[in-house]
């Protein structure tokens, strides 16, 4: 009888380290893909300042992938641009848990479709605020990438993990000869 007891024991606390691991297994998962999404929009960033051609994000519904793209040279037969993964850039992926639905991309905070047409960047203009937003269960976190930042900022549950720099135009405040 003893022995039952204890085989019951040891069945119950092995089936709940079995249950926890799979369910922070999808958290570690989400927490990793909202890191790529945030280098992925660094690196769109960096690319839009930098780089000679023009830059985009876009989402590929084939294979529910962020994707950085960038604009040959060239036209294709329908005389439009033509647009390539960036070599040095790997996309994000979506984990098995998520769908398309869960990411949202917002652009000025207005909602952006990015299935057909890239989000683009001209070298040496001015981008708009570029917000993604990534739900799974009930977790929600938002990557936010102001127009002057080369990072995004993440917000989860209202919460920011770093305040966001602003821009200080030193001669409207009167600090233009100071040393900074």
């Amino acid at each position: 009888m003893i022995e039952m007891i204890l085989v019951c024991v040891i069945m119950a606390l092995l089936m709940s380290t079995l249950v926890y691991r799979m369910t922070s297994r999808q958290g570690r998962s989400f927490d990793t893909t909202i890191d790529q999404v945030g280098d992925l929009l660094m690196m769109y960033a960096l690319r839009s300042e930098h780089s000679p051609n023009p830059v985009g994000l876009m989402i590929d519904p084939d294979r529910e992938a962020l994707l950085l793209m960038r604009r040959d040279s060239g036209e294709n037969a329908t005389g439009l641009p033509m647009w390539a993964m960036d070599p040095m850039t790997r996309g994000v992926m979506l984990p098995d848990f998520m769908e398309l639905d869960d990411l949202e991309v917002r652009v000025d905070g207005d909602r952006a479709a990015l299935v057909e047409w890239p989000l683009s960047a001209m070298p040496g203009e001015n981008r708009p605020l570029i917000e993604i937003e990534l739900q799974h269960g009930d977790r929600t976190v938002l990557l936010s990438l102001p127009p002057h930042s080369l990072a995004p900022q993440r917000m989860e549950d209202g919460i920011e993990s770093a305040p966001a720099r602003e821009p200080e135009d030193l001669d409207t405040t009167g600090r233009w000869q100071e040393d900074w």
